[in-house]
């Protein structure tokens, strides 16, 4: 069935965003705000588990800013964690619903948990965390683990490169690539799940600008303003229902997500099988039914 979508134009601080809708708006069911990845990702891995989603509710996306072709980056100095959650607030109170679903895939599930702890009267009834970052030095602690695992040379290649800050080589970058075919997009896996044609859409220039300033050369190197990022201690003040979700392959290992549920009352997790930090592209029927298990409670 062909799910309808149609573009709306949102004022946020520091520019405007394109906010894409799937389904139609007048549906019953508690509509859901997707949030990307990055910083400085985008929303075209999830379009189809959006389109499978908005058969039953209303799905809300958009690219933050800097990241794709249509939106001002602004100056390097508005590219602070501050300036997504004040645009996160803006999109939530721009489409007015009484109540809302969010889903944050790694960084989103930063801001996703950001807006939780912090707004009071939100619509957000429930938060759906894809691969949690949470913690910086715990993000980077999985990923040194994960690097591990693909061969001590591996890590030991990694340490020399950022003691000399030296990333532009091509073992580097190769083993960026190693990194990225095993805990975050296993392509083995999306194909036989049917969704070869859905490939990861790179990040647009402005968008790995925006990915370099705030994070780093790697998901394993850390050197941007998001490098002291650590909300640990604020999760027990989420007052609303949280699903942790990882793969399990993820860069976010299974480990960590457990620790993150305990620190949340009354969460919830799931570990998909044979998938990494794209569950929802790897494994889309468990993902989905996943997750509309949980929206039943409400």
């Amino acid at each position: 069935m062909a799910v309808s979508m149609k573009t709306e134009y949102i004022d946020v601080p520091g520019g405007y965003l394109c906010l894409n809708v799937y389904g139609a708006e007048k549906n019953s069911n508690i509509p859901v705000l997707y949030i990307h990845g990055g910083p400085g990702g985008n929303i075209e891995s999830f379009r189809p588990m959006a389109e499978r989603i908005a058969e039953d509710r209303t799905v809300y996306l958009y690219n933050q800013l800097g990241c794709d072709e249509n939106s001002h980056t602004g100056e390097e100095s508005l590219w602070v964690p501050e300036r997504y959650i004040e645009s996160l607030n803006s999109i939530i109170a721009a489409i007015g619903v009484p109540k809302l679903h969010l889903i944050g895939r790694s960084w989103g599930a930063y801001l996703a948990a950001e807006h939780a702890i912090r707004s009071h009267n939100s619509p957000v009834i429930s938060i759906t965390m894809i691969s949690p970052l949470v913690s910086t030095k715990i993000w980077i602690a999985d990923a040194k683990q994960r690097l591990a695992e693909l061969g001590e040379d591996c890590l030991e290649a990694v340490e020399q490169c950022e003691r000399e800050h030296h990333f532009d080589g091509r073992y580097y970058q190769e083993i960026i690539k190693k990194y990225d075919d095993n805990f975050r997009y296993r392509l083995s896996t999306v194909t036989r799940a049917g969704h070869a044609a859905t490939p990861l859409k790179p990040k647009t220039a402005s968008g790995l600008m925006v990915y370099r300033h705030m994070w780093g050369p790697s998901e394993f190197t850390c050197e941007g303003v998001l490098k002291d990022i650590d909300i640990t201690g604020s999760l027990c003040k989420i007052r609303v229902a949280v699903l942790l979700i990882c793969g399990e392959f993820d860069q976010v290992r299974q480990p960590t997500c457990e620790y993150y549920r305990s620190l949340i009352p009354g969460s919830r997790m799931a570990v998909i099988p044979d998938a990494s930090q794209t569950s929802y592209l790897e494994q889309p029927h468990i993902f989905y039914w996943t997750l509309r298990n949980f929206y039943e409670c409400f």
